[in-house]
């Protein structure tokens, strides 16, 4: 028996990892074959992730001058990306993007005024996050790096974060007005149940007495979301009419809906004719100059910063379910995340390259509702693979490739991109605010992310380390309590 160095107890003789296909530090697995099915996973992803999967798509048509077409092609294509962290990389975690920094992105992009030169900009973003996962992961410097950022600085980049994306919601787009103006009641609405369903403490209570309201609670941003697409048409904010002429003619009413109108062919190849790096057509690469490379490094680092958290908070995450489950050794290996974000990243620049949300280690959300599962025991969930597999459907994102449901998700894409956003604002604030231990770091934490909010990254970090240094010395560099 082995002792398992988490949870201070033995881990049983048959604890072994989920079986895989090795292939040098990573672990491939094949669906049904290592890893079946869980319907309650598969419930959520037809729910949850559809939608937050194309949250994103309004931004690439308008900041990118993408097509509706050409920004789902991209979203299917990040979200094969996205899946290879487990289907190929063999990471224990439900994988996400770096969603706290795609404010800050998304922000320092916009200020650049020509759409050439933006999507250059993003691109270069994605490539210099790639290279620091992975130059770290060779070295096994992360963790030491880390180390180095002191303890303020930390806080006020994800402050920062949080504060970007809930101001972004209340402020115009250009010409358009504020995304919380155009569909106040829904944005309302949706924010407002998920707010309570996650994190009321008066709620928590009702939960123990009534295990529907449990279910309800587990699924994350579902109820709030599908409340919103609800009560849209009724209130004028979302119309459905785009879905309705799909399967019925407008002015005859007649069915006109055929087998063709139920896929959506992904235009790929366009994706990569106008957006890869080394597409001679897109020209991205021409506009790689050192000083873009050089604009991108503070949001990239602000990025590995948030994402290096992700990580700490999935393995503690998966820690924690260790004591219930000796019957399954889940390999924990940093150094391997590093590596496969890497690669991830820079793949994701190499074929289709401005994805400003960026790809990360972790949804904290989906980990939280697989891992509860988990806990329950190998009657109620086999392998963490089982459940992380299912919830992605696989890993294979099949619900993009349903046109029905795009085009029904489409009229509502600008809610369910607030309230990620909102949600995003709301637990990277609290995050945030629970590290300072006295009243010179919540200064300097409200300091360092006001800077990064209302002016730069840039100017931001260099803020947070000057006055750090100058108000705490060495203490800014203390050990960040759990």
């Amino acid at each position: 028996m082995s002792e398992d160095s988490s949870t201070g107890k033995r881990a049983g003789p048959e604890a072994a990892p989920a079986p895989g296909i090795r292939w040098g530090p990573f672990t491939a697995r094949v669906p049904f074959v290592h890893a079946r099915a869980e319907w309650p996973e598969m419930v959520q992803n037809f729910v949850v992730a559809g939608a937050t999967a194309l949250a994103v798509v309004p931004i690439f048509m308008t900041a990118f001058g993408m097509t509706f077409e050409l920004a789902v092609s991209l979203c299917i294509a990040q979200a094969f990306i996205l899946c290879s962290s487990f289907f190929l990389f063999g990471e224990p975690f439900c994988p996400g993007w770096v969603t706290p920094a795609l404010p800050l992105v998304l922000a320092a992009a916009m200020a650049v005024e020509e759409i050439p030169d933006r999507i250059a900009f993003v691109t270069a973003v994605v490539i210099v996050t790639g290279l620091i996962f992975f130059l770290l992961g060779i070295t096994r410097l992360g963790a030491l790096f880390i180390r180095l950022v002191p303890l303020p600085l930390k806080a006020g980049i994800i402050f920062g974060a949080g504060l970007s994306a809930i101001v972004g919601e209340f402020r115009p787009r250009g010409e358009s007005i504020a995304r919380v103006l155009e569909y106040p009641v829904c944005i309302t609405l949706s924010v407002g149940v998920t707010l309570l369903l996650l994190f009321s403490q008066p709620l928590e209570k009702l939960k123990a007495r009534f295990g529907w309201l449990g279910v309800l609670g587990g699924l994350g941003m579902a109820p709030g979301f599908i409340l919103a697409m609800v009560i849209g048409p009724w209130v004028s904010e979302v119309s459905y009419d785009k879905f309705k002429a799909l399967f019925f003619d407008p002015v005859s009413g007649e069915f006109v809906f055929t087998l063709r109108d139920l896929f959506f062919l992904p235009d790929i190849a366009g994706l990569v004719r106008g957006y890869s790096l080394f597409s001679s057509e897109s020209g991205i690469l021409e506009n790689l100059e050192p000083g873009v490379f050089l604009a991108a490094l503070p949001l990239s680092l602000a990025a590995y910063v948030i994402a290096f958290g992700d990580i700490v908070t999935g393995t503690a995450i998966l820690k924690s379910a260790r004591a219930e489950r000796p019957d399954e050794e889940i390999e924990l290996d940093e150094h391997r995340t590093h590596l496969s974000l890497g690669i991830r990243n820079l793949v994701q620049a190499a074929v289709c390259g401005p994805f400003f949300p960026l790809q990360g280690p972790l949804w904290a959300g989906a980990m939280v509702v697989v891992v509860e599962r988990y806990r329950r025991g190998r009657n109620a969930m086999r392998s963490i693979f089982d459940g992380i597999f299912s919830y992605y459907l696989f890993g294979v994102p099949l619900l993009l490739f349903f046109k029905p449901l795009i085009f029904l998700y489409e009229p509502v894409l600008g809610v369910a991109l607030s309230l990620t956003l909102l949600l995003t604002g709301f637990a990277c604030s609290y995050v945030a605010l629970a590290i300072p231990r006295n009243r010179v770091e919540i200064g300097l934490t409200v300091l360092t992310g006001a800077v990064i909010a209302t002016h730069s990254t840039e100017l931001g970090l260099i803020v947070g380390l000057v006055a750090s240094v100058l108000l705490l010395g060495k203490e800014a560099w203390r050990e960040e309590t759990d």
